[in-house]
């Protein structure tokens, strides 16, 4: 008896429970906020009661056109990613209601205006995309900036969806800016700045929209030298064109040199008188002097005059006298001579040229003058 008595007072306390819970109301999820980045969406709020039998329901609300959307989800957890319950990102604005629900309902909760895109001015909460990660360099002289694509690096998040717009973004760097385009099919962006001085860093702020939504501005830094110097073949090529250049001039003043040369030569040649020229082919024009050897009579003897008054006299033996004269024939001889000579036949015969009278035949002057030329 006394367990049913029981049994019955315990079921009666739980309808009583129940009932008094269904019938108060719950308290409202406080503290509701929105997290967007490049990734997606998320709403966070707070609630006190920790029993898991309570759920949360989610609705957002966008507006296209004017035209007013809701789209719900449930959760027990104290947030919730709505990157799939977003459309027409980059133009519609946002609000998000959350509500708790245990047989009945809390009170709802509402979160601010957000939107991705910059120009509603009704939106609290804007929305940008992170600028991807910039990597700079030198080349040629220039900053080189290069980063990813964000067109290709937020694809598939919400904020892209149904996308048809190109990035355009700007490099500024103190008195320097510069603006470019990337478009969606490029993998890469990248673009150079030029300074007007020279310093060891380089700053640069880049910022960046994709139609109507607003990318996060980045800074960074390059720490170096930009300025380009220009390599050893860039000096050696003009050396070697200049050497080039001097011996081929040298060459040609060597032979300007060389034929005035031989047409200095050649005037000197033509103006020398043609008797100093001996040229070989010319050899029979001067020939030696050839003495040829006179006949002179080997039996001409010469007798030294003895005084003024005397008559230079020859006296020629002809080829006769070496016969054997005769014995009249002597006297003959001997019978033309004019003067006898005063010493003996044999004393003659010794001593030669002696005798200052020696028997001669008398001789004209001009006789004498023909002797001595032949």
């Amino acid at each position: 008896m006394r367990i049913q008595i029981y049994i019955s007072v315990t079921v009666l306390i739980l309808i009583h429970k129940s009932t008094s819970e269904a019938l108060s109301p719950l308290s409202p999820p406080a503290n509701v906020s929105i997290h967007c980045d490049s990734y997606g969406v998320e709403v966070r709020w707070e609630y006190p009661d920790l029993s898991q039998d309570v759920r949360f329901f989610v609705e957002v609300k966008a507006s296209v056109n004017h035209d007013n959307r809701i789209l719900q989800n449930s959760t027990q957890k104290r947030s919730l990613n709505i990157s799939n319950m977003l459309f027409f990102s980059g133009n519609n604005y946002y609000f998000v209601i959350v509500k708790a629900t245990r047989g009945n309902q809390s009170v709802l909760s509402k979160s601010a205006i957000f939107s991705f895109n910059k120009d509603v001015t009704s939106a609290k909460i804007k929305c940008h995309l992170d600028f991807p990660e910039v990597e700079l360099s030198a080349k040629d002289g220039k900053l080189h900036v290069q980063f990813i694509n964000p067109l290709d690096l937020y694809r598939n998040t919400p904020a892209l969806r149904n996308l048809s717009d190109n990035l355009e973004y700007t490099v500024e760097a103190e008195k320097v800016r510069k603006s470019a385009t990337c478009e969606m099919e490029t993998k890469t962006c990248e673009t150079s700045i030029e300074f007007s001085e020279h310093k060891g860093i380089y700053c640069v702020n880049l910022t960046g929209n994709i139609g109507r939504r607003e990318l996060n501005p980045r800074r960074s830094c390059f720490m170096g030298d930009i300025r380009i110097y220009p390599s050893f073949t860039v000096y050696l090529y003009p050396v070697l064109g200049v050497v080039l250049t001097l011996l081929f001039l040298t060459g040609i003043i060597m032979l300007l040199v060389m034929k005035y040369n031989s047409e200095i030569k050649k005037k000197a040649i033509s103006v020398r008188p043609r008797f100093l020229d001996i040229w070989p082919t010319q050899t029979h024009l001067c020939k030696p002097l050839k003495l040829e050897p006179e006949i002179v009579e080997s039996d001409l003897q010469i007798e030294p005059d003895e005084g003024p008054k005397e008559r230079t006299t020859l006296i020629e033996i002809s080829s006769r006298s070496d016969e054997e004269p005769g014995s009249g024939d002597e006297d003959e001889g001997h019978g033309d001579l004019d003067i006898v000579c005063p010493y003996g036949a044999n004393e003659l015969d010794e001593g030669g040229y002696d005798c200052p009278h020696a028997l001669s035949l008398e001789m004209s002057p001009g006789d004498m003058v023909k002797g001595y030329g032949r």
